[in-house]
């Protein structure tokens, strides 16, 4: 009986508990019930409200412009604009709207209808993102088109990215110079000035209409004024490739400066490449194709294509370093203007013997004399009186083996091919004094011999005349930098007179522009094969030279890699034809006539090459 009480008990809680359910939802119920018919239409906005949609969208800064010091432009980007379709949208429209899309595209980018017919196939029913190809990068005229048809109604299911597309007007010209996408040149070089700063659009918005926007405007590059100049460097690059080919070189490199300030004023490097494709190489020639193969055959044939051979290849200098040593001796007094020295064709010096081209026997020299005649077996004796902790000062003085700091990526110091005080012994110092043992940029050459004809300043070279914002404000400007005198001016001035019977009278004949009071010194020096040993009949063969003597406003150095003459004729020339073409655009006009001594019938070639130092068995004597 009492298990029986028990179980009715327990049936009696349960049948209380769901009843009290029963009575709990069915309150719930009429409550819901109420709230929608009086409140259903109140809560239905707020909800709507909670559906936030947030968009956050980057604005791309222009790249800054890059312009010749003139103000013309060599380099900008414009505004372009991707097309994304959203094919489902378009999918999803209805027939007329789908079919008029479709033919506006294709109208306005002007491409076939099958183009964009292929992205609204079943495969991208539910693409919301496609990339239109056919329709990258179009310009701001196109994409107003398309806008405006949006607008109209006649498209759907299309919006846009902005993009910017970069552009060089004139092609190859100042390829070595400006670089190309962010790379080389100065468009690495001052990448934080060029890049800009990137805006942003963020919008945050709902379904009852409600937004709110924060907006912040991208900030364009800067504007990059040069020292070149476009027609001088089109007179240079013209010049270069023409004596590239025809005297059958490997290659050419070529730099104006103005010897006073540093300002670069062209730079030419052949072979070149068209900066708006970067894998179309210029004036390759078939020693260079022999030397450095082809795309196929050498997988590091475009950065011999790209590398700026001006600043970052060395080469022995030859005979063109010759001025430099001799300033050095004149500004130190071991020697004097009418100190005389013997040239006997050949001289045996310690362990060596060291002679002039074709052992040629000046006799009885001055400096002056020296030079002219660039005589090796004078620079020699000439490096005796001097003794190398004397040079030693100078080498540092002058930049030999220092980068010279100029604006450009990819610069070398070339230091570990120049002799130190450990080193070089009285032979090296003897070959240093006549450019040869040793190697230097042609940057750092042509910034030495300047300081020897400036005045005897050592100036820093710079490709960058000035930089200014997208409001015009003035951000950097260069301006002449002086990092130490080396020399005296009574001494550069006597050392330009001497460089002018280079041309008038010496082995710089070949450089003569009727007219022109024109300095100058040749150089031809023997290349090291790849065992380190000199190769035979492969020169470098170059001239440097300066106008007008008495105050230079430009120091042009030429410099032809194997050319078939092997000799600085070559190079001397095609410096002759620069200078003809350049001068009179820089208003210099000629003010005497052509010596009535030198005739380029007679030129005489400088050929104190490397091969002319022959070992001996003689002992170290001096």
């Amino acid at each position: 009986m009492i298990r029986n009480r028990n179980e009715e008990k327990e049936l009696r809680n349960l049948r209380l508990i769901i009843a009290l359910l029963i009575i709990s939802m069915g309150a719930l119920f009429l409550r819901v019930a109420w709230i929608k018919a009086v409140h259903g239409s109140e809560y239905e906005i707020a909800a709507e409200q909670q559906q936030i949609l947030q968009t956050d969208t980057t604005i791309p800064a222009l790249r800054g412009t890059i312009q010749d010091i003139n103000g013309q432009t060599l380099a900008k980007s414009e505004r372009v604009y991707n097309v994304i379709l959203d094919c489902k949208m378009i999918r999803e429209a209805d027939t007329a709207l789908f079919n008029s899309t479709v033919e506006k595209i294709a109208e306005i980018l002007e491409v076939p209808e099958s183009t964009i017919d292929k992205f609204l196939t079943e495969e991208y029913a539910n693409t919301r993102y496609k990339r239109f190809d056919e329709g990258m990068r179009i310009p701001y005229s196109k994409q107003q088109q398309l806008q405006q048809a949006i607008e109209k109604g006649d498209v759907t299911g299309i919006w846009f990215e902005e993009d910017e597309q970069r552009s060089y007007i004139n092609g190859s010209l100042m390829a070595h110079v400006l670089g190309f996408n962010g790379s080389y040149g100065v468009e690495q070089e001052y990448e934080a000035n060029l890049r800009g700063v990137d805006g942003r659009q963020m919008v945050v918005s709902n379904n009852a209409g409600s937004f709110v926007e924060e907006y912040a405007a991208a900030k364009d590059g800067d504007t990059i004024t040069l020292t070149l100049d476009s027609t001088l460097q089109y007179y240079m690059e013209q010049r270069l490739q023409a004596g590239v080919q025809r005297y059958e070189a490997i290659s050419g490199c070529a730099v104006a400066m103005n010897p006073k300030t540093g300002a670069i004023l062209g730079l030419a490097v052949v072979p070149t490449f068209d900066l708006n494709n970067a894998l179309t190489a210029i004036g390759v020639t078939p020693a260079f194709t022999k030397e450095y193969g082809t795309p196929e055959s050498n997988e590091e044939y475009y950065q011999y294509i790209w590398k700026n051979y001006a600043i970052s290849d060395a080469y022995e200098p030859g005979s063109t370093f010759k001025p430099i040593f001799a300033s050095a001796a004149l500004q130190e007094a071991v020697l004097g203007v009418t100190t005389t020295f013997y040239c006997g064709g050949k001289i045996d010096f310690w362990d060596t013997t060291i002679q002039c081209a074709y052992e040629e026997n000046h006799g009885i020299e001055t400096v002056q004399d020296i030079i002219q005649h660039s005589c090796n077996i004078g620079m020699t004796q000439i490096s005796v009186l001097m003794g190398v902790d004397r040079w030693m000062e100078y080498q540092d003085a002058f930049g030999i083996g220092h980068r010279t700091g100029i604006d450009l990526p990819g610069e070398t110091s070339a230091s570990p091919l120049v002799y130190n005080i450990d080193t070089m012994g009285p032979v090296e110092l003897a070959t240093t004094s006549f450019g040869q043992g040793f190697n230097v940029t042609p940057m750092q050459l042509i910034t030495a011999f300047s300081a020897v004809i400036n005045g005897g300043d050592l100036v820093t070279p710079h490709v960058v005349d000035h930089i200014t914002d997208p409001y015009g404000n003035l951000v950097l400007s260069n301006t002449k930098e002086i990092n130490r005198e080396v020399i005296s001016r009574e001494v550069s001035d006597t050392m330009r007179s001497y460089l002018e019977t280079v041309v008038a009278r010496g082995t710089g004949q070949a450089a003569q522009v009727e007219g022109y009071s024109i300095g100058g010194k040749t150089g031809t020096a023997q290349k090291h094969g790849d065992d380190g040993t000199y190769k035979k009949d492969a020169y470098v063969c170059s001239f440097i030279g300066f106008t007008p003597v008495e105050d230079p406003e430009i120091v042009l150095l030429v410099i032809l890699d194997e050319p078939n003459d092997g000799s600085s004729t070559s190079p001397s020339a095609v410096a002759a034809e620069m200078f003809a073409d350049m001068l009179p655009y820089m208003n210099i006009y000629p003010v005497t006539e052509k010596p009535e001594d030198a005739t380029t019938d007679e030129v005489q070639t400088d050929e104190s090459a490397d091969e002319t130092i022959e070992t001996t068995e003689t002992t170290d004597e001096e």
